[in-house]
C-alpha cells in the first residue's frame, strides 16, 4: 500500500514538471514572436501630417493708414417751410416715407381761393377796360379829320389805352402769383425720404417760413471725417478709402475734399460716398487715410500671423508638403492684406488656420475646402 502511494506521487510531481516546462516554453515562443514583430515594424518618423488651410501670399500696393472719426449724413436733409400763410390742416406722421412731390401737409386753402378769384375778376374787368379803350382810340384815329379830336386828344387815348393794357399785364402776373400761392397751400416734398420730425401741429398757423416738418433721404448717403491737412495729400477726390463701421468694413469713393480748415483744429472736411448698405445715419465710422502713396508690397492674410513673445511669423508650405516658419515684420494694412517684410514671396502658401501648433519642419496636409486663393 505504502508502495503504491509512493508512485502516485512521483507521477503526479513529473505531470507538474512537464506542465511548468511546456508554459515556459509557449511563453518563451511568444515573446519570441513579438520581438520579431517589433523588428519588422516600421519605424515612425515624427508626428503626423497636421491639417492646415493656406491663402498664397500676393503683391499688391499698400500705403500706411492713419485712422480718422467720421459720421453718416445724408446728401439730402432740409426742414421744409411753409410758403404761403394760412391753419395746418394736416401734416405726415414721423416716419412716414414719402416719394419726391408726394405732399406732406396741407395748409388751410380759403384765403389763398378767395385771393385767386379777386386777381382773377381783377383781370377781367382791366381786359374790359383795354379792349374800350384800345377800340376807341383805333376809331379817332380811322375818322381823321371828321373826328374833330385835336391830335393831343388822340394821343391822351393813346396813352390811357397803353396804360390798360399795362394795368392788365399786372393784374395777370397777381392771378398766377394768387394761383401760386393756392398751391403752396400744399407743401410737397422736393425729394424722395423719410419724414424724421414735425416742427408744426394741426391747427397752427404757418407763415412764409416757418418751419413744418424735417425731411431726410435715406437712400443717398455719405461720410464725412475731419482729417489733418497733411493726410489729405495722399488722397484725391475719386481715390477709394476703408471706413468701419463697427466689425463691417467697407470701401468707398472720396467725393469731395473741402479747401478750408478748421482754425481750431486745423483739420479739413473729407467727404466719401456711401453705396447702398445698411449703416444708419448717425452712427460712427472709422475712416482710413494712407499716410503716403501706396507701393507694391508682399502681402498676406492676417489671420496667417503667429505672435509669439517678441517675434510675429508665418508658417510657408513648400512642395514637400512640410511648413517652414518665417520671421517677419509687419509694414502697411489695409482690409484683411497686411505687408510682411522678410523671407516671403508672392504666391508662397501661407498657413492661415492649424498654425498654432505646428512646429517648424512639420509636415502637413492641406484641408478640404482650404481658402488658398482667398487674400482679401
Amino acid at each position: 500500500m505504502l508502495k503504491k502511494r509512493f508512485i502516485l506521487i512521483v507521477s503526479a510531481a513529473g505531470a507538474l514538471a512537464l506542465a511548468g516546462g511546456g508554459a515556459f516554453l509557449a511563453g518563451a515562443m511568444k515573446s519570441a514572436n513579438a520581438s520579431s514583430a517589433a523588428a519588422s515594424a516600421p519605424e515612425q518618423q515624427g508626428p503626423p501630417p497636421a491639417p492646415v488651410e493656406i491663402a498664397k501670399a500676393v503683391e499688391t500696393e499698400l500705403a500706411p493708414l492713419s485712422e480718422a472719426p467720421g459720421s453718416i449724413v445724408s446728401v439730402r436733409d432740409s426742414l421744409i417751410a411753409a410758403t404761403t400763410s394760412g391753419k395746418i390742416e394736416w401734416v405726415a406722421d414721423v416716419g412716414a416715407e414719402v416719394n419726391e412731390g408726394d405732399v406732406i401737409a396741407r395748409i388751410d386753402p380759403a384765403d389763398a381761393k378767395y385771393s385767386r378769384d379777386q386777381a382773377a375778376a381783377d383781370v377781367r374787368r382791366l381786359e374790359a377796360r383795354a379792349d374800350y379803350l384800345e377800340n376807341l382810340y383805333k376809331r379817332y384815329v380811322s375818322l381823321g379829320a371828321e373826328s374833330g379830336e385835336s391830335e393831343a386828344s388822340l394821343d391822351s387815348m393813346k396813352t390811357d389805352s397803353e396804360e390798360a393794357k399795362a394795368n392788365l399785364d399786372r393784374a395777370r402776373a397777381s392771378l398766377k402769383q394768387a394761383e401760386i400761392n393756392l398751391r403752396r397751400t400744399e407743401v410737397r416734398a422736393p425729394f424722395s425720404g423719410r419724414i424724421v420730425s414735425q416742427s408744426t401741429q394741426i391747427g397752427e398757423f404757418a407763415t412764409p417760413g416757418a418751419p413744418i416738418a424735417r425731411l431726410v433721404d435715406t437712400r443717398h448717403l455719405e461720410v464725412t471725417a475731419q482729417a489733418q491737412a497733411a493726410l489729405l495729400k495722399s488722397v484725391k477726390p475719386g481715390d477709394h478709402i476703408t471706413l468701419a463701421n463697427g466689425v463691417e468694413k467697407l470701401e468707398a469713393p472720396i467725393r469731395a475734399i473741402v479747401p478750408v480748415g478748421n482754425q481750431v483744429s486745423r483739420t479739413l472736411e473729407i467727404r466719401i460716398s456711401l453705396p447702398e448698405t445698411s449703416w444708419k445715419i448717425g452712427a460712427a465710422v472709422r475712416v482710413f487715410i494712407p499716410e503716403t502713396t501706396p507701393k507694391p508690397v508682399v502681402a498676406g492674410r492676417r489671420d496667417a500671423l503667429i505672435l509669439r513673445a517678441n517675434k510675429v511669423s508665418v508658417f510657408v508650405v513648400g512642395d514637400d508638403m512640410k511648413a517652414r516658419r518665417v520671421d517677419v515684420e509687419l509694414g502697411a494694412a489695409q482690409g484683411d492684406l497686411i505687408e510682411l517684410i522678410g523671407d516671403v514671396k508672392p504666391g508662397d502658401a501661407l498657413v492661415v488656420r492649424g498654425g498654432e501648433r505646428l512646429r517648424d519642419g512639420q509636415a502637413v496636409k492641406i484641408s478640404s475646402g482650404a481658402a488658398d486663393n482667398a487674400t482679401t
